[in-house]
């Protein structure tokens, strides 16, 4: 007979316990990489499939009201950027929409518009009088009596049109005032003439005040301003 390879095992029993020895030598030099496979087999079963959300353009605006102040806004950005030119497109189509609405007279010709500022003392001072006739009739001769009765007419309507109107009106005779002081100073100097100005002047920027500080009381409110017309705390009513 020949040689093979010798007989390890004697019998049934002793094979059957070196196998089992073998077998968990094999499992305990892999058991890490086992369990690892074990947890991931468990995980990819119990675990739900993962969701795939697309990815857009954020949601800035939850309401329709938010979305439609925020289109607000950026309009009106857009048109203080940008308001110079589109005054002067409006008035370059208004120019070209009443070209020939209004024709001249045949053979008539346009004629530059005069100097408003009068170029004498005199035409200074005629200004000045019909600045001052102006500011007498605004006021009835009555300053005092003026916004007694521009606040009346207020804590009763609650509007104050009439304390904004009356302020700039008197705002563009402060500025004529202003004018004529200039002029007068700059063709006669100090004299009579710039005296009665200055007088006119000051009795304009009085009254103005008095009705700045009437309406400063009104952006306070209703109540602020009856209180302090009751406690004659006005400026007016303590000059």
């Amino acid at each position: 007979m020949g040689r093979g390879r010798p007989k390890l095992y004697h019998t049934a029993e002793e094979k059957l316990m070196a196998n089992c020895a073998k077998s968990k030598r094999s499992y305990y030099k892999n058991k890490p990489s086992v369990r690892a496979q074990t947890d991931t087999s468990e995980v990819s079963q119990t675990a739900a499939p993962p969701v795939y959300k697309p990815t857009g353009r954020p949601k800035l605006y939850r309401t329709p009201e938010e979305k439609a102040m925020a289109n607000r806004a950026k309009s009106k950005r857009s048109y203080n950027k940008c308001k110079i030119a589109i005054s002067a497109r409006k008035a370059v189509r208004y120019r070209a929409e009443t070209r020939g609405r209004h024709s001249l007279f045949k053979g008539a010709r346009r004629e530059p518009h005069p100097n408003l500022d009068p170029v004498t003392v005199v035409g200074w001072m005629k200004l000045v009088s019909k600045t001052s006739a102006e500011f007498n009739a605004r006021t009835g001769g009555s300053p005092q009596s003026y916004l007694e009765g521009l606040c009346q007419n207020y804590m009763v309507s609650r509007r104050k049109d009439k304390l904004s109107d009356a302020c700039i009106h008197l705002e563009g005779l402060r500025n004529v005032t202003t004018r004529c002081l200039n002029g007068i100073l700059q063709l006669a100097g100090v004299g009579k003439e710039l005296g009665v100005v200055q007088t006119l002047g000051r009795a304009v920027g009085q009254v103005l005040a008095w009705l700045e500080d009437a309406l400063c009381a009104v952006m306070c409110g209703y109540s602020e301003v009856v209180d302090m017309h009751r406690t004659r705390q006005l400026m007016y009513q303590s000059a």
